[in-house]
């Protein structure tokens, strides 16, 4: 049996799993007296599988989403990563498939940490350490980010997490309201972009707040430094992002027919790496020295 850990106060109770990636097994609010389902709750079997993409949220370290042909391009050499998804790519990074270690573990925050150093299996040519903490604190649930490297190299770098949101709350067919400053989004026909940033169809420019697509989407968007917002008007709850300005970007993920999305704030996007490469700007690529370290806070209010 898995261990979960649990973070609870009043409004909020939050279940981590260390061995499964530090991914989150659930995160409940508690409205007028009911306890919600905020992010998409994990089932058992995924819980026995160890199975991190179906929980709640995982981790993204040390890349959020996806490497092109998993072939890392970096000042001049390129790297062969492990295929790890069905699309050919490297996905996600090496964090979520492993367990993490408990640091620190109070009645209201959770640290973890994870050493690239401890695993032999590692699809990552740089040694690097993250770590990442969670804290609730009234009604606020907050993440904090960290990465290192460990390498006595240059090494490219990014993070963040996967959280999955439920679509309705109340299994009442509602259908959230998103507002998020969208400077622009990736182009392309496939979740690796064609280029830079462009401008965003008037479709998916959610800087007035528009209710979430009902068609497939899985984009990654450029957005700006102001707080994001998730409102289920029906069940009167709303969620507010904020988050570091290294959190550049929002991948935005609606499958159709489902119950949930995925909204995950994350420093590069896709292919990010490769594209930095190649001159493209604006990617959220990191650069990080030996020995040097990148933190991150995220901040989730809910009302």
């Amino acid at each position: 049996m898995e261990t979960l850990l649990y973070l609870k106060n009043e409004f909020i109770e939050l279940a981590v799993s260390p061995e499964v990636g530090g991914s989150i097994y659930s995160l409940r609010y508690k409205k007028d007296g009911e306890w919600l389902d905020i992010m998409r709750p994990t089932t058992e079997e995924a819980l026995q599988d160890e199975d991190a993409g179906s929980f709640a949220s995982y981790n993204l370290f040390p890349y959020s989403n996806r490497i092109e042909n998993a072939r890392l391009k970096f000042k001049g050499r390129e790297y062969q990563l492990e295929v790890n998804f069905d699309d050919g790519h490297a996905i996600h990074g090496e964090a979520w498939l492993k367990p993490w270690k408990v640091v620190e573990a109070e009645e209201d925050r959770l640290l973890l940490e994870f050493n690239s150093k401890d695993f032999a299996d590692i699809s990552w040519p740089f040694p690097f350490q993250a770590r990442i903490e969670y804290a609730v604190k009234d009604k606020d649930f907050i993440v904090k980010t960290f990465i290192k490297n460990e390498s006595n190299e240059l090494m490219p770098a990014g993070m963040g997490i996967h959280p999955y949101f439920m679509r309705d709350l109340k299994n009442d067919g509602e259908n959230p309201v998103l507002k998020m400053e969208t400077m622009g989004v990736y182009p392309g026909e496939t979740q690796i972009p064609a280029g830079r940033w462009v401008e965003a169809p008037e479709k998916w420019n959610f800087t007035p707040g528009r209710e979430l697509p009902v068609e497939f989407v899985d984009h990654c968007f450029r957005v700006g430094e102001g707080p994001i917002e998730i409102s289920w008007e029906k069940s009167n709850v709303k969620l507010t992002m904020e988050r570091d300005a290294v959190f550049k970007h929002i991948v935005l993920y609606c499958p159709v027919g489902e119950r949930f999305f995925a909204l995950e704030p994350v420093t590069n996007c896709n292919n990010g790496f490769n594209m930095a490469e190649e001159g493209i700007e604006d990617t959220g690529t990191i650069e990080l020295e030996p020995g040097e370290e990148i933190r991150g806070e995220i901040y989730f209010r809910f009302e």
